[in-house]
Formats: C-alpha cells, structure tokens, sequence
C-alpha cells in the first residue's frame, strides 16, 4: 500500500517548480492520511475532492467577507461616538484576528485546491480516449453541467453519461496501477 503512494507522489514531485515542490511538501504533510487513503477512493471520489475543497474555499470566503463587514459596520458605528470603551476595541481586535486566521486558512485550502486540481488533471490526461478525458475534464475541474457538455461536444445527454460511466471505469484502472 504504501509503495504505490510513494509512486503517486514521486510522479508528482518530478514534473514541479521548487515552489510547487514546496506546496507538494505542505500538502503531503497536512493530508497525510488523505494520501494514504487515495487506493481506497473510487474515481468519482477522486474526481469529486476537487469540487469539494472549491466548495469549502467559498464558504470560507464568504465567512472572511462577513467577519469584514462587520469590522467595517463597527468601525462606522465608533466613529460617531466621543468615548470608546476598551471592550469594543477589543472586540475588533478579535474580529480582525479572526479574519487573519481565516485567510491563512483559505490560503492553505487554496494550495490544497490548486495541488489537488493538478494531480486530477494528470489523471485525467493518462486516458487513452480524448472523448473520456474531454468529459473528465470539463465536469469535473471546469464544473459544467450535463447538457453544456453534451452540446459543446455535440453529443445526445445519454450518450454523455454513458461515456462518463465508462470513463470513470477507465480512471479507476489508471488510479489502481
């Protein structure tokens, strides 16, 4: 098991910049077990952690972007008044904190997005049809939906499924070797 997780990731670091390869390092020390569990996924897990981490990124944004407003809606209210109390400085204090801790957080779940994102990619790009890795591709890391990608490849919505079924098929062989 660990043999093929070393594989994975030996594959990864060889084809990186010395700051992807830093990120790798990041990411491999913060998802460890993640890693580990890789050969447990079945490729539509693996496709999906993608559309996951770009879901938990967009919370994350828009609890950054509330925690701002109201550092900003504070700031208004204390610029009316003559006397500030320390309890409400503080309270901005923590907010802004917090804000900070968040957008660190984002940062990390962005470098985990952008790794993992790749990683897919690379997978994706070990098929042998051009029609799987089309519709790998555009569901999966561009987030189309069904109908879009069955137009703009010019195919029936069935069809498109049924190539979709047999490619993940295929992913799960390459995820498997």
């Amino acid at each position: 098991m660990q043999g093929k997780n070393q594989k994975i990731i030996t594959f990864k670091v060889k084809y990186l910049t010395n700051y992807q390869y830093s990120v790798v390092g990041f990411f491999m020390q913060k998802n460890r077990e993640r890693i580990e569990s890789l050969e447990e996924m079945t490729a539509k897990e693996y496709l999906n952690q993608v559309k996951n981490l770009e879901s938990k990124m967009k919370i994350l944004k828009e609890e950054i972007d509330t925690l701002r407003e109201m550092v900003v809606s504070t700031g208004a209210i204390q610029q009316g008044e003559r006397v500030l109390s320390s309890g409400t400085q503080d309270k901005m204090a923590e907010t802004i904190c917090k804000i900070n801790e968040k957008e660190c957080e984002w940062n990390d779940l962005m470098r985990e997005f952008a790794l993992a994102r790749a990683n897919v990619i690379i997978n994706i790009q070990k098929l042998n049809n051009p029609e799987y890795e089309q519709i790998l591709y555009k569901r999966y890391c561009q987030s189309k939906k069904w109908e879009e990608i069955a137009l703009e490849m010019n195919y029936t919505y069935q069809w498109v499924c049924k190539l979709h079924g047999r490619a993940l098929l295929e992913l799960d062989k390459v995820l498997n070797n």
